[in-house]
């Protein structure tokens, strides 16, 4: 645990705590300690003995007994500074309201009272994440401890701004017939956006959609606090608070599917720009005089290593390698993991018509064509990554979208990669990791998003 926080930094702290409860940006004081725990910096986590504070300490208190990080009274006490008086009296009033329960533990051969243990209550009110994203809408019902409760989803293959409302407003819907104790609903959505605004603005292949304003619409029609960011901020966000990234500081986000994008964690808050403008790592050029990308600039890093290109190339090169060759069936070990082929099939026609998937390809065997595919991509993902690096200098990188479907040899050799470049070279390496939350991070960060307003005090 985390000793108290004293004299000097102990003024600072307060001082940075109470910014950040108020208007939500980041301001790092110079003499503050950067002890941690759970993926909290220890200036942070300390609470205010005094009344205009409460509402602070309250979220505080609840962030640390939701995230587990702490479960007793005691706990709390020593994590955040805070008298026991002044924990008790909180966390009393969450008993009262609905919000904590208390159970004891269970304990053996072990002599005086079992400790009252603390969690959040089945009383509490849960919280909506909506995702939006090129290809589907789904939504999630959540605890306040991100236990997930129930999900919908709607895929699509095209799409108006209308039915864009429409499907939103269907996933929800069908989840408040499950729950009617809402506290609000978090939206993370396929960039750029405005934050701020909660518009979602001109994202490259979306149907020409442009200029949405999600927030507004959803808080229109439901009466309940929407709260919204761009989907992989909202990913870091989840791995900050309750996955992969807890006990971290400093660290970004990767997401990669049919479009390359980042979330920014430094100082143990999402980044966020004055503009609310997410961090766009697939727009780094990796060549100045590359092929012109929809935002603008040229040789940008999503031109050649988001999903949807990296498939095409592993397609063909399956198709020339395996062109005579004919799938024995689920036995054959070729085809076992391409069992949705005919049994005789072409394995080409298999790759071209029926469609292997991207987690297909990194889960069969590899030829000599196909690694080179995925060495190249590699090797492009590395480069923007390094430019990331030399400049935020973060603990570790996280992988998010279809790099959950990566061998762990790929997670390696990007790592690898990564360490080689960097100009930085200590006796740290800087570990790259998949995200914990796996492919439904950026859904379960829009549920954090909504969560997140209650840890900073809206409680």
């Amino acid at each position: 645990m985390p000793r108290k926080i004293s004299g000097r930094n102990r003024h600072a702290a307060e001082n940075f705590g109470e910014e950040q409860a108020c208007c939500g940006k980041l301001r790092r004081g110079t003499d503050m300690p950067r002890k941690t725990l759970g993926g909290m910096e220890m200036a942070r986590m300390t609470g205010k003995n005094n009344l205009t504070s409460k509402q602070f300490n309250r979220g505080l208190l609840l962030k640390l007994i939701a995230t587990q990080n702490c479960r007793t009274r005691i706990e709390l006490s020593k994590a955040t500074g805070l008298t026991k008086m002044t924990v008790t009296n909180i966390v009393s009033e969450f008993i009262q309201q609905g919000l904590v329960a208390e159970r004891e533990e269970v304990q053996t051969e072990v002599c005086g009272r079992n400790p009252i243990l603390l969690e959040i209550s089945g009383k509490a009110p849960k919280v909506i994440g909506l995702l939006i994203f090129r290809d589907r809408i789904e939504a999630v019902l959540c605890t306040l401890s991100m236990q997930k409760l129930a999900s919908e989803s709607i895929h699509f293959d095209s799409l108006t701004k209308e039915q864009l409302y429409a499907h939103c407003f269907s996933v929800i819907d069908r989840l408040l017939e499950k729950e009617k104790n809402i506290f609000g609903i978090g939206v993370a959505a396929i960039g750029p956006v405005d934050i701020w605004k909660g518009v979602i603005l001109n994202p490259p292949r979306f149907y020409g959609i442009q200029n949405v304003p999600v927030r507004e619409a959803l808080e229109k029609r439901y009466a309940l606090p929407v709260f919204f960011d761009h989907d992989n901020n909202s990913a870091a966000l989840a791995e900050l608070l309750f996955g992969i990234g807890r006990n971290v500081q400093d660290f970004l986000f990767v997401g990669i599917s049919n479009g390359i994008g980042s979330g920014i964690v430094s100082g143990g808050r999402v980044y966020h720009s004055h503009r609310g403008l997410p961090p766009e790592i697939g727009h780094i050029s990796i060549d100045r005089r590359g092929p012109l990308c929809a935002c603008g600039n040229r040789g940008c890093l999503e031109l050649y290593a988001n999903t949807h290109i990296v498939l095409e190339k592993l397609r063909a090169a399956k198709g020339r390698a395996f062109s005579g060759e004919r799938c024995a069936g689920p036995g054959d070990a070729l085809s076992a993991n391409f069992c949705r082929a005919e049994e005789g099939a072409s394995f080409a026609d298999f790759c071209r018509e029926e469609g292997a998937s991207f987690a297909d390809f990194c889960r069969a065997p590899q030829t000599a064509e196909t690694e080179e595919i995925f060495e190249e991509m590699l090797q492009d993902v590395s480069a923007a990554l390094v430019t990331s690096v030399n400049i935020l200098h973060p603990e570790m990188i996280v992988l998010g979208h279809d790099c959950i479907d990566w061998d762990e040899r790929l997670v390696g050799r990007l790592e690898e990669l990564v360490n080689e470049r960097k100009v930085v070279h200590d006796q740290r390496p800087l570990p790259v990791k998949k995200a914990y939350f796996g492919k439904e991070a950026q859904l379960i960060g829009a549920a954090c998003n909504a969560v997140d307003q209650m840890f900073r005090g809206f409680v």
